[in-house]
């Protein structure tokens, strides 16, 4: 042992010292769900009672399409209009159609085919640019004709799997019985809280960008979540900064679809830039102490947008989305819970957390996804 003679110093006599160590535990916490919050952990529109979940969709028959070969820029009478794939089954013979200004009667239909007499009702025969927008305005049958071809819509099915979350806490005997400084000296109880915090950012990313897998006796099924679901309103910007008519055209398609959106989900370089369309109507007096703003909610002609910031978006981009056609939730009886497993040693504890959930998100066209934008020299 060795002996200290003189002045005692605390650099030389620490041993025996109380830890200064306070009973409160800072902690970084990157764990906010706000998708998750804003839809909820149960909103599926029915339970899921089995892995493969399914739902059905329909929308109205279409009442535009597209001259997709430019076979109108002439005003040869009548003229084979080519249309987008399979969109004659939107027509039949005797509809009114309009493109631009110019007003068609349809005469034949066929696949993707649809002929047309030229300006009808005395509107004005023209030449029209490829891809131009052609509009069914209705019907118009002769008098004591017989009934026209039937039209209707065929439902799409749709479907997810489940995918199982789950992460276990274990801790020894010894670590339980003694006595900790954070969380009244519950170690294990701390524990679990910050593991079920972590399972439920797992939940919100995989919402968020999953891909759905079947699952099979060595594979796991995931889920699909947001991500992978968008297909007609995607824009790649190819890194132009995010301005206000990028989103309100997005916004346009959604509302010429039929549909609406309510929230635009961003990460904080997006959500900054949107927070610049504010600048030019800001205002400061000489006795103002309190500077800066946000933007929370933007209000459109196709509806007020609330904006959601989200720390899982990628900087270059963001999505326009309806929470309502969006749920995520358990398999019945398999909600997020904690076991604590059979004992099979006296030295340490297992508890296993666990759930199976999937996601649906609904009529497609009623989302958009705006991607590629630039991330510098935005502010």
């Amino acid at each position: 042992m060795a002996i200290v003679t003189g002045v005692r110093y605390t650099y030389s006599d620490s041993t025996n010292e109380a830890i200064d160590m306070s009973s409160a535990l800072d902690l970084l916490h990157p764990s906010d769900t706000p998708l998750l919050l804003k839809i909820g952990k149960s909103s599926l529109r029915d339970g899921c009672t089995a892995t493969k979940h399914e739902w059905l969709e329909d929308e109205l028959r279409g009442q535009t399409t597209n001259d997709s070969g430019g076979t109108i820029n002439n005003t040869t009478d009548p003229v084979t209009v080519t249309v987008t794939t399979n969109d004659g089954a939107k027509f039949r013979v005797d509809d009114i159609v309009k493109i631009e200004s110019e007003l068609c009667r349809v005469t034949a239909v066929a696949a993707s085919t649809i002929t047309v007499a030229r300006a009808h009702g005395g509107s004005t025969n023209a030449a029209h640019a490829a891809s131009i927008l052609i509009t069914l305005l209705g019907p118009a049958r002769p008098q004591g004709s017989d009934p026209g071809a039937a039209r209707t819509t065929t439902k799409t099915g749709r479907y997810n799997y489940t995918q199982i979350f789950e992460e276990t806490v274990k801790a020894t005997a010894t670590a339980q019985a003694t006595k900790k400084w954070v969380n009244n000296g519950r170690e294990v109880e701390y524990q679990i809280e910050r593991t079920m915090e972590i399972l439920g950012t797992n939940m919100e990313k995989t919402l968020m960008f999953g891909r759905k897998v079947q699952p099979a006796s060595t594979v796991a099924g995931t889920m699909d979540g947001i991500l992978p679901v968008f297909s007609t309103n995607v824009y790649n910007k190819s890194s132009a900064a995010l301005t206000q008519v990028m989103l309100e055209d997005a916004l346009q398609d959604i509302w010429v679809a039929g549909a609406k959106a309510y929230l635009i989900l961003a990460g904080a370089t997006q959500a900054r830039r949107m927070d610049t369309f504010l600048d030019p109507y800001k205002e400061a007096g000489y006795s103002d102490s309190t500077f800066g703003s946000f933007l929370t909610r933007y209000v459109t002609r196709f509806g007020v947008i609330d904006i959601l910031l989200s720390r899982w978006m990628p900087n270059d981009e963001l999505w326009i989305l309806d929470p309502s056609k969006i749920g995520f939730g358990p398999l019945e009886g398999r909600s997020l819970g904690i076991t604590k497993l059979p004992e099979t040693s006296r030295e340490y504890d297992t508890w296993q957390i666990s759930g199976e959930y999937t996601s649906e998100t609904r009529m497609e066209k009623s989302h958009a996804r705006i991607y590629g934008l630039a991330t510098t020299g935005l502010f």
